[in-house]
């Protein structure tokens, strides 16, 4: 029986009505209907929806499970081997698996979970860390269909570098905080690993280390994967997956070259780690994109050919290989852009642009710099509660009264079960405390966010943040090379993004770098002195700006708040510096109702633009700015800010938040 990949599919998975997983799996259409492969068995796909209590499919009658799983199983003959080398080897083993893109490395890292697991590994010993949040997500969400109980699941440790860090740090010094800059937690807790027996003894009770992305590994942060590594006991395993050809992290959105030239997997092949490789591609059955995926991979890792020679044959082999050719990107209209489709840009201020040309268009956006979106089913059902801890039927009594089931991620109980793996006390009670004190993180648990800003329609986002993720149709637009920049770099970034699809490849073209920074925010200066700047970046919203008493009163407050409740997505916001708040700015509706006060961040970085044009006063107006949705905001329980909010927040700890996107316009005053 002929059965044709499909590309893959999102489905929940339900047992007695209930939804107790969501997965993503490879789709086949076959004679019987389309299928995926779960828990080693093969089952119809209806609406999204796999019923376990409808059984497998059975094979005969029509149905070749041999065939679907030749075809779209991990591999077939040798490369199935290949796979297998790794799935099965020995929990003891160092390896350096060289995975391209497609090559189904989060099937073999979920696979290499469950089989070290089916060894006698607890579970919460094995230690699964990345350099992007994208990638622990992904592999977090796949994980719980891999295993056969879904508690090993959520025991495995995984996390990014950095929240690993963080919770070494934390776990072992009265005095960790959190100090704004990454690389100072790394390098802190660098220093407890290699001077902290207590820390060294945790360490040393790691039965298995996964790490995913190394390539993307350096500096401070492979120095600290090294010491991991160094101070964990003899017979513990690691497993590492690499790709030189997507080696993109040491050159940023906005910035070019290395940070740091110790790169963690020359470091790992020095020591002797078993190499390993997988080779087929996964991802797509296009024969134009397995050229890319390929041939132009090799093209990329080829040390023979100059950089700029290389990077003009990539960049040819890519558009010719295309299957549309595109105009510039402000010529794109995102009505026209199918929902599961990926628009990749090399700068922030083109993703800005095309986001701000098609304000009027649902879309997501993907981008560094962004605060996290925490759901909001958090500040609507507890805005007002105050007691410390909750039970199971005090929640889900909350979520039946507050919370729309249409527009929620998932069901109550799955948000319950959440709850409960966070912050759960003897299973029946969690404490809320705890679980402000995780998501007042800035990288909160990624069980709690949504992959993108924003909730649905195509993605628009940088080709850095998009690394890890897949689309069935790219629209990749391509800088102009650049003189003076990182050849090697660039060529892989390009690579990375043409690399995202599934189906279908489109390539246009954007400008080069035409845009300032400030603290990361992204600025331009149009004719007639009319000025462009980013707001809705990490920092720009905080709590006090949303309840506090300095902004509001207690009633003022709810109103705002219920505002910010009903206006999900809403244009034509405004704000305006205020004598009264400091020259502080206060958020508008059209109506002119305040919602909320912009903290100073953008008070400073709008009079250091002011400086660096030349210009005085500062701007004090901003115009034509928009929310995308509603996301939680939660304030930890230490935090001195709770003294300053009105009630319940200031108990509470739960706010709601707009989430500001794009470009808001304004005017730099005259030369002074």
């Amino acid at each position: 029986m002929e059965s044709v990949f499909a590309g893959d599919i999102e489905v929940s998975i339900v047992r007695a009505g209930r939804e107790i997983a969501k997965v993503v799996r490879p789709l086949r259409e076959t004679a019987k209907g389309p299928v995926i492969r779960f828990k080693r068995r093969f089952w119809s796909v209806r609406d999204g929806v796999v019923d376990l209590d409808a059984g497998p499919i059975v094979e005969g009658m029509g149905f070749d499970a041999g065939e679907v799983a030749e075809k779209n199983g991990p591999s077939a003959g040798e490369d199935d081997n290949l796979q297998n080398e790794v799935i099965s080897a020995p929990a003891t083993d160092r390896l350096l698996v060289d995975a391209g893109p497609g090559t189904g490395k989060t099937f073999v890292a979920c696979s290499r979970v469950a089989a070290l697991i089916n060894e006698g590994i607890p579970a919460g010993r094995i230690w699964l860390v990345s350099f992007t949040r994208a990638a622990m997500q992904e592999i977090r969400n796949r994980l719980v269909s891999y295993v056969d109980d879904p508690a090993d699941a959520s025991a495995v440790k995984i996390a990014t570098l950095d929240s690993q860090a963080w919770s070494i740090q934390a776990g072992f010094s009265n005095e960790a905080k959190l100090t704004g800059s990454h690389n100072d937690n790394i390098r802190t807790t660098l220093q407890h690993i290699l001077g902290d027996l207590d820390v060294q003894e945790y360490i040393g009770r790691i039965r298995h280390l996964i790490v995913d992305e190394a390539q993307d590994i350096i500096g401070d942060r492979a120095r600290l994967v090294l010491a991991l590594i160094d101070h964990m006991s003899a017979d513990c395993g690691v497993t590492v997956f690499c790709d030189r050809a997507q080696a993109i992290y040491g050159f940023t959105e906005d910035s070019s070259g290395l940070e740091d030239d110790n790169i963690l997997v020359d470091e790992l092949q020095r020591r002797s780690f078993e190499l390993r490789e997988l080779r087929r591609v996964h991802r797509t059955s296009d024969p134009s994109l397995l050229k890319i995926f390929t041939s132009v991979r090799q093209q990329v890792l080829d040390e023979r050919l100059s950089s700029t020679a290389k990077g003009e044959l990539v960049r040819n082999e890519i558009r010719r290989l295309a299957a549309n050719q595109l105009g510039q990107f402000r010529e794109l209209d995102l009505a026209d852009v199918p929902a599961n489709s990926l628009v990749l840009v090399r700068q922030r201020c083109d993703a800005l642009s095309i986001s701000g040309e098609n304000a009027g268009v649902p879309h997501r956006l993907r981008m560094s710099g962004l605060p996290a979106r925490v759901y909001p089913w958090l500040a609507e059902t507890f805005w007002d509660y105050i007691e410390r801890r909750v039970s199971q039927d005090g929640f889900m009594e909350l979520w039946q009264t507050r919370i729309d089931g249409n527009t929620a991620p998932f069901t109550a109980d799955r948000a319950w079960q959440l709850m409960v793996e966070a912050a759960g006390v003897a299973g029946q009670i969690v404490d809320l405390h705890r679980l402000r004190e995780l998501l007042g993180r800035s990288a909160p648990p990624v069980i709690f966010t949504s992959p993108d800003y924003g909730d649905e329609g195509p993605v628009v986002g940088t080709i850095h943040a998009s690394k890890g993720r897949e689309g069935d149709n790219v629209f990749l637009y391509l800088p102009p090379v650049e003189s003076g920049g990182d050849d090697e770099e660039e060529i892989r970034v390009v690579y990375v993004g043409a690399t995202r699809a599934r189906f279908q490849l489109s390539v246009g073209d954007a400008p080069g770098p035409q845009s300032g920074k400030i603290e990361g925010r992204v600025w331009k200066r149009l004719p007639k002195d009319k000025l462009l700047i980013e707001i809705g970046r990490a920092g720009d919203l905080d709590a006090e700006g949303l309840v506090g008493m300095a902004a509001f009163s207690e009633e003022d407050a709810l109103r705002a708040q219920t505002l910010i409740a009903s206006n999900r997505t809403v244009q034509g916001l405004s704000a305006a510096a205020k004598a009264d708040l400091d020259w502080n700015m206060d958020l508008v509706m059209p109506d002119k109702q305040r919602i909320a006060v912009l903290t100073d961040k953008i008070r400073l970085d709008l009079r250091a633009i002011a400086r660096s044009t030349k210009r005085w006063p500062q701007p004090g107006y901003i115009g034509g700015l928009r929310s995308i949705g509603v996301r939680t905001l939660a304030v930890r329980p230490d935090d001195p800010a709770l003294d300053r909010l009105n009630e319940p927040w200031r108990s509470s700890g739960f706010v709601l938040a707009p989430m500001l996107v794009g470009f808001g316009w304004s005017k730099l005053r005259e030369r002074r």
